[in-house]
C-alpha cells in the first residue's frame, strides 16, 4: 500500500512539475509580474521553468518509474525527489515570497514523499542486510 501511495504521489508531482515547467518556458511568465524576480538571479521565468521541469519533474518521474519497476533503489530516489521538491519550494518562497496556496501544498507533498519513501525503505530493509 505504501508503494502505491508513493507511486501516485511521485506521478502527480512529476506531471504537475512538467506542466508547470513547460508553461513557464512557453508563456515565460504565466501572468506573473517580472518584478517578482527583482533581487533574484533570473531575468525571466524561463530558467526557473527549466529547473522546475528538469529537477522537480525529472526526479519525481525517475522515482515513479523505479517504484513501478520495484527497483531496489526506488525508495532512495523517491526520498531525493521529495527533498528536491521541498528545496524548490523553500528557495522559491525565500526568493519571491508566498504567492499561492500551492506552495505550502507542494511543500507538504514533498515532506509526504520523503516520509513515505523512508517508510517504504524500512519495509524493505532490515538491520541484518547491512551486517558484516
Amino acid at each position: 500500500m505504501n508503494r502505491i501511495a508513493l507511486l501516485l504521489l511521485t506521478i502527480f508531482v512529476a506531471v504537475s512539475a512538467f506542466l508547470g515547467g513547460i508553461a513557464l518556458i512557453i508563456e515565460a511568465d504565466l501572468g506573473l509580474s517580472a518584478s517578482l524576480l527583482n533581487g533574484t538571479p533570473f531575468a525571466s521565468f524561463v530558467v526557473p521553468g527549466y529547473i522546475l521541469l528538469i529537477a522537480v519533474g525529472g526526479s519525481n518521474a525517475i522515482a515513479a518509474i523505479l517504484l513501478a519497476l520495484h527497483h531496489e533503489e526506488a525508495s532512495s530516489f523517491a526520498f531525493l525527489a521529495g527533498a528536491v521538491l521541498t528545496g524548490w519550494i523553500a528557495v522559491q518562497v525565500v526568493m519571491i515570497g508566498m504567492m499561492s496556496f500551492l506552495q505550502p501544498a507542494m511543500f507538504t507533498f514533498g515532506l509526504m514523499t520523503m516520509g513515505f519513501a523512508y517508510r517504504y525503505w524500512l519495509e524493505h530493509h532490515n538491520e541484518t542486510s547491512y551486517a558484516p
